[in-house]
C-alpha cells in the first residue's frame, strides 16, 4: 500500500484500473446470465466461455502493435472511449434485437472487439509504469495490482448478479452502465494527465517504432528475445506447467464433488460458492501482505512448491475424503500462487526494454495462457471419461515432475545466479 500512498501516478492509474475491470467483472457474469436465457443456452454459453479465452491468445499480436505505437496515452485514452461506444452500440441491439442468436452472435463480436482494445489499452501502459515505478517498488505495485484484480473477480460477480436483479433483467440498461464505467475509467486518467507527461515525454523519447517490418518478423523477434534470456524463459516454461495443471482445477473439482458427497458442505451449490471464496481470499491476503517468509524465495522456488500445493490438493479426494483440510490446503496453495506474478511481473518489468515491454508482455500471456484449453481438454476428458480420481492422479504425476525439476536445476535459478553474481561483483 506504501507505494499508491507515496506514488500519485501510479495511484491514479490504479484507480482507473479498479473501475474499468470492475465494470469488465459486472459484465462477464451477466453476459454470461443472458447467453444462458437464450433459446440455444448449451450452444450460448459455451461461445461466451470461449469468447472470454481468445483474446488472450491475441495478446502477442496486440503487444507488438502497442510497442509500436507512438503517443501511448493518447491512444490509451482513444482505445477506452473506443470501448464505452462499443458497449453504447451493444445496449442498442439489446433494445432493439434482444433474443435473437443472430444479434447475440454480433454481441459475442462486440465483445471480443472490446477485450481485444482492452488488452491492447493494458499493453499500453506497460512502458508507463516501467518509468513511474522504481525498482524497489515493482514488486510491491505488482502485488496491489493483482489485489485490485482478485478483489474486483471476488465482488465483481456477485454485485453484477445484484444488479442485474434491481434492474429486473434488464440486460441493455446494464450495458448502458458498464459503457459508463469506461468513461469514468478515461475520466480518471484524462483529468489526472499531467502526472504522466514526464512518462509520455520519455517514452516517446526513447522509442523508435519501426512500422515497416511485417507481424511475422515482429513476433519472431519477440520470442527470440525472450528465448535468449535462458534462464528467464526456463522461469516462463515453469509457470505455463503450473497454468497448465491449474486451469483444470475448478471443473475437475466439480466433478469430484458430484462424485464424492463425504466432500460437500451442505448441497453441491454451497460447497462451490465456499470453496471459490476461500481461495479468492487465498489470492487476496497473498497480494496484501508482501513482508512474510516467501519473500526471500525465488519464483522458481515458489512454483517447485506449488507444485507440491498441486499434489497436496489432489491427495485429498484421492486419500483422506475432507472437505475441511481440502479448504485449508487451497487456501495455502492460493496464498502461494499469489506470490509468484507479482515476482514475474516485477522480473519482466526490470529486464525487458521498455520500448519492448508490450510485446513481450503480450508473449508472456499468450504463451501461459496457451496451456489453459490443453489442460482442461486433457484433465477434464480424462475425468469425465474415466473418473475424476484418474484425473488427479495424473495431476499428481505433472505437479510432481514440476517440482523435482525445480529441484534438479536449482543451480540454475535465475534469482540466485544473479545475487551471486552481485555478491562476486561487491
Amino acid at each position: 500500500m506504501r507505494v499508491a500512498k507515496n506514488n500519485t501516478a501510479f495511484r491514479v492509474m490504479i484507480t482507473s484500473q479498479f473501475v474499468n475491470n470492475l465494470g469488465s467483472s459486472f459484465f462477464n457474469i451477466v453476459f454470461l446470465v443472458y447467453a444462458a436465457s437464450l433459446p440455444n443456452k448449451t450452444l450460448s454459453v459455451t461461445l461466451v466461455a470461449f469468447t472470454e479465452i481468445l483474446p488472450t491468445l491475441f495478446s502477442i499480436i496486440v503487444g507488438n502493435f502497442a510497442d509500436k505505437t507512438k503517443h501511448h496515452l493518447r491512444s490509451w485514452r482513444i482505445a477506452r472511449l473506443s470501448q464505452s461506444i462499443i458497449f453504447l452500440i451493444i445496449t442498442v441491439i439489446l433494445i432493439f434485437f434482444d433474443g435473437q442468436f443472430w444479434s447475440f452472435l454480433i454481441l459475442l463480436l462486440l465483445v471480443f472487439v472490446s477485450s481485444v482494445v482492452g488488452s491492447y489499452s493494458n499493453l499500453l501502459m506497460k512502458p508507463v509504469s516501467r518509468f513511474i515505478l522504481s525498482d524497489s517498488d515493482l514488486q510491491e505495485a505488482m502485488s496491489l495490482e493483482q489485489t485490485v484484480s482478485v478483489a474486483v473477480n471476488l465482488i465483481g460477480g456477485f454485485s453484477g448478479v445484484a444488479l442485474l436483479g434491481i434492474l429486473h433483467q434488464n440486460y441493455a440498461g446494464f450495458s448502458l452502465i458498464n459503457a459508463g464505467m469506461f468513461v469514468i475509467a478515461w475520466s480518471i486518467m484524462a483529468l489526472n494527465h499531467r502526472q504522466f507527461l514526464e512518462a509520455e515525454q520519455h517514452i516517446e523519447a526513447e522509442t523508435k517504432p519501426n512500422t515497416n517490418t511485417s507481424i511475422f518478423s515482429d513476433l519472431k523477434s519477440t520470442f527470440i528475445y525472450v528465448y535468449k534470456d535462458h534462464l528467464f524463459f526456463q522461469i516462463l516454461l515453469l509457470a505455463t506447467a503450473i497454468n497448465f495443471v491449474g486451469t483444470s482445477f475448478n471443473g475437475v473439482f466439480n466433478l469430484t464433488l458430484l462424485h464424492n458427497k463425504s466432500l460437500l458442505i451442505g448441497n453441491f451449490g454451497t460447497t462451490v460458492a465456499i470453496f471459490g471464496a476461500i481461495s479468492s481470499i487465498g489470492l487476496l491476503t497473498g497480494s496484501l501482505i508482501t513482508n512474510d517468509f516467501f519473500k526471500k524465495l525465488t519464483t522458481k522456488q515458489l512454483i517447485g512448491i506449488s507444485g507440491i500445493g498441486i499434489v497436496l490438493i489432489a491427495a485429498v479426494p484421492l486419500f483422506y475424503p475432507n472437505g475441511v483440510l481440502w479448504m485449508l490446503i487451497i487456501f495455502l496453495f492460493s496464498y502461494i500462487e499469489a506470490k509468484i506474478n507479482p515476482k514475474l511481473g516485477a522480473i519482466l518489468m526490470k529486464r525487458t526494454d521498455h520500448n519492448r515491454l508490450a510485446g513481450v508482455s503480450g508473449l508472456i500471456n499468450t504463451f501461459v495462457m496457451s496451456a489453459t484449453p490443453l489442460g482442461q481438454i486433457i484433465f477434464l476428458g480424462t475425468a469425465n471419461i474415466y473418473s475424476p480420481n484418474i484425473s488427479w492422479f495424473f495431476m499428481v504425476f505433472v505437479a510432481s515432475l514440476i517440482t523435482i525439476y525445480t529441484i534438479l536445476t536449482r543451480q540454475q535459478d535465475m534469482e540466485l545466479v544473479e545475487k551471486t553474481r552481485e555478491s562476486a561483483i561487491l
